[in-house]
């Protein structure tokens, strides 16, 4: 009588278990699908360009680098680029805006939005990040309108869209 309940808890035990991965299963496939889904949604409304990065840029408040001058062949004059949470920009293609200037490194500079602000930070660059033509040393608060040259391109600093039209 012993052997036959232990037998019939293996059973049960083994049923949940099994349920157990089932469900564990499903809650995985739901997650990749809500997290997948806006990031495909996102990227298939942005017309991407030869050797500009595909990597998601998620938060901020809306605030855009305008390209003004540029003689880097990905990088035209007129083009915006979103700014996120972090925005990297260098040569390497883990950046968000890829520079193929000999200019830039590898990862040459970041763009941080915390606390309502956005802070631009050097990232040890060999040529340096200028702000409004000075060189950063350590990170400096954005304003509007401000211009960060990397090498041969200047990015205008936009905070607000219709200062933007101003310009």
């Amino acid at each position: 009588m012993l052997a036959l309940v232990i037998t019939v808890l293996r059973g049960l035990f083994l049923i949940l278990l099994y349920l157990f991965i089932f469900r564990l299963t499903i809650s995985m496939i739901e997650q990749i699908r809500t997290v997948d889904g806006p990031s495909r949604s996102l990227h298939n409304s942005v017309n991407f360009k030869k050797g500009q990065s595909r990597n998601l840029i998620i938060g901020g408040d809306g605030a855009t680098l305008k390209v003004v001058a540029s003689e880097d062949e990905l990088i035209k004059i007129g083009e915006s680029y979103p700014l996120g949470d972090e925005t990297k920009l260098g040569r390497g293609r883990g950046n968000q805006i890829i520079l193929s200037g000999h200019h830039a490194s590898q990862e040459h500079t970041r763009i941080l939005y915390k606390q309502g602000q956005y802070w631009l930070e050097d990232l040890d660059s060999l040529n340096h990040t200028f702000l409004n033509d000075v060189p950063i040393d350590k990170p400096t608060v954005l304003a509007n309108g401000d211009r960060i040259r990397i090498g041969d391109v200047i990015f205008h600093f936009v905070r607000w869209a219709y200062e933007m039209e101003s310009d």
